[in-house]
C-alpha cells in the first residue's frame, strides 16, 4: 500500500517538475545513461598499462664495458661486423668508429 502511494506521488512529481509522462521520463533517463556509458567506454582505457616494457628492461643483461681499439684497419674492423655475438658491432663513419651494438 505504501509503495503504491509512493509511486503515485512520484508520478505526480515527475509530471509537475518535467512536464513529461513517467514513461517518457524514464525512457529519456535510460537513453541518457546508455549514451553516457557508451561514450565513457569509448574514451577511457579499461586495459591496464603494459608492464612488458618494464619487465624486459629489468631482464636485460648489463651493458659490456666499452672497447678501446685505437687505430684499426678496414680488415681488422671487418671482424666486428656482428657475426660473432661475443664481439661488439662497430661502424666507421668518416674515420670515427662507433659501437652500435645496442642500437
Amino acid at each position: 500500500m505504501a509503495v503504491l502511494q509512493l509511486w503515485e506521488t512520484l508520478k505526480l512529481a515527475i509530471t509537475a517538475y518535467t512536464g513529461l509522462s513517467p514513461a517518457t521520463f524514464f525512457t529519456v533517463l535510460a537513453v541518457a545513461f546508455a549514451f553516457y556509458h557508451v561514450l565513457s567506454g569509448m574514451f577511457s582505457s579499461s586495459a591496464p598499462l603494459p608492464r612488458r616494457a618494464v619487465e624486459e628492461e629489468e631482464e636485460r643483461e648489463p651493458l659490456p664495458p666499452p672497447v678501446q681499439l685505437g687505430e684499426i684497419t678496414e680488415e681488422e674492423l671487418r671482424a666486428y661486423d656482428g657475426s660473432d655475438p661475443k664481439k661488439p658491432l662497430l661502424m666507421a663513419i668518416k674515420g670515427q668508429i662507433y659501437d652500435v651494438s645496442q642500437s
